[in-house]
């Protein structure tokens, strides 16, 4: 009886081991899947500045924004690894130039010397730039702000349309540019008369903040973003494949939904 009791122990005890072998052979098996997926997946290096709320800003240091939701979801959808690099706005398109990153996620504009100079992705958001200044000022129309400081984004298509702006009207603006500085908030303080941004980012930004600033309402540029890759295969296959992507989002509603929850607007239709 003894010895009955001791075979069924000692074959119990095998069984036992068996399975607890077999088990650990399983998740061995799925883990190096598991890793050999992760190991095949493209890596795609988006620079941001991070400083560009509600599009693109860090928080309790987490990146956040539209821009970070976009991309989260078109690498989800064309199983790329992300890696957000961070850098001044004014240096983003240089890092990009040099090959430190892939794309730039900064509502960067589409323009002819860009369309040349890159493969652009599908568009992805629609806005104008405009005016803002104080609630207390006198100023309601462009004519008023001749010969007043305003301020613009160093680099890129806000400071080009300011200073296009400034010489096409004869403004004779003093213009102050800014790079990672919130220039609502100096506009608030009174260090400049006027700024001229995005529409949608600094309503999104006075709407959060409650601030005293107002639009001059002159809407005099119009501008479509994209994702600019370089003019190499690569950079031809990712501006294809984020392209699909966006598209699907586009047609699925996901774009739709992102641009509401950052903006409160649908910006990713374009104007009829």
């Amino acid at each position: 009886m003894k010895k009955n009791l001791f075979v069924k122990v000692v074959l119990s005890s095998l069984v036992l081991l068996l399975a607890v072998g077999c088990g650990k052979q399983e998740d061995n098996k799925k883990d190096d899947a598991a890793q050999s997926n992760a190991e095949k997946q493209q890596v795609i290096r988006v620079g941001t500045s991070a400083s560009y709320n509600p599009w693109a800003f860090q928080e309790d240091d987490k990146l956040k924004g539209f821009e970070i939701d976009v991309w989260n979801e078109i690498a989800k959808r064309e199983d790329y690894k992300l890696e957000f690099k961070l850098g001044q706005f004014s240096g983003l398109v240089g890092m990009l130039d040099a090959g430190e990153i892939d794309t730039v996620a900064h509502q960067m504009s589409i323009t002819p010397e860009r369309e040349e100079k890159y493969y652009l992705s599908a568009p992805y958001a629609y806005s104008y730039y405009d005016l803002f200044v104080k609630d207390d000022s006198s100023y309601k129309t462009l004519e008023d702000l001749k010969g007043k400081k305003v301020g613009c984004w160093l680099g890129g298509n806000g400071e080009k349309t300011c200073r296009e702006i400034n010489d096409k009207y004869h403004m004779n603006w003093d213009i102050v540019t800014y790079d990672g500085v919130p220039m609502e908030e100096e506009l608030k303080m009174g260090r400049v008369d006027a700024i001229w941004q995005g529409e949608i980012k600094t309503l999104a930004v006075m709407k959060k903040n409650k601030l005293p600033i107002r639009q001059i309402n002159q809407k005099l540029v119009y501008e479509v973003n994209a994702y600019p890759f370089r003019k190499d295969d690569a950079g031809k296959e990712m501006s294809e494949k984020v392209s699909k992507a966006i598209d699907e989002m586009r047609k699925d509603g996901t774009l739709s939904k992102l641009s509401e929850k950052w903006f409160d607007v649908d910006i990713t239709k374009k104007e009829q």
